[in-house]
This record gives C-alpha cells, sequence and structure tokens, in this order.
C-alpha cells in the first residue's frame, strides 16, 4: 500500500507499507531526509529508508507516527 498525500497523485507519494513473510516495512521515499536522531530508520540507498516492525509494539517504541507527521512536512 502506498501512502500519498493526494489520493492519485504519484507526485505526492511520501512512502508505504509492505508486509513481507517475517516482518512489515513501513518505507519512506526521502527518508535520507528524515530527522534520525535515534537511528530507528535502516537503509543506505541515496533516497530511501525503511522501518521494519516486527511486532505490534515497534510501531509506537519506533514513533512511526512521528515519521509520518515529519514525511508528510
Amino acid at each position: 500500500m502506498v501512502i500519498e498525500l493526494e489520493a492519485g497523485n504519484p507526485k505526492s507519494r511520501i512512502g508505504g507499507v509492505f508486509a513481507y513473510e517475517a516482518h512489515v516495512s513501513l518505507e519512506f521515499t526521502h527518508g535520507s531526509e528524515l530527522p534520525d536522531p535515534g537511528g530507528v530508520l535502516e537503509g543506505t540507498g541515496k533516497k530511501r529508508r525503511h522501518i521494519k516492525l516486527k511486532m505490534l509494539s515497534d510501531v509506537d517504541a519506533k514513533d512511526c507516527a512521528g515519521f509520518l507527521r515529519s514525511a508528510a512536512g
């Protein structure tokens, strides 16, 4: 599932949520530009970063809401 600030407008895409066998990944299109003082974001590409969620408690523990607010700008 992709996350767009304006539904149906790919240029407003800030990331997505993707399910894998052992975890769910919350991915950010421009994640390398997000503040991450706690070192939560993973990835080494030019732009994208992600957060691996293995347990429901990771959503709060890794401040997913804060990262989404920051990505929405």
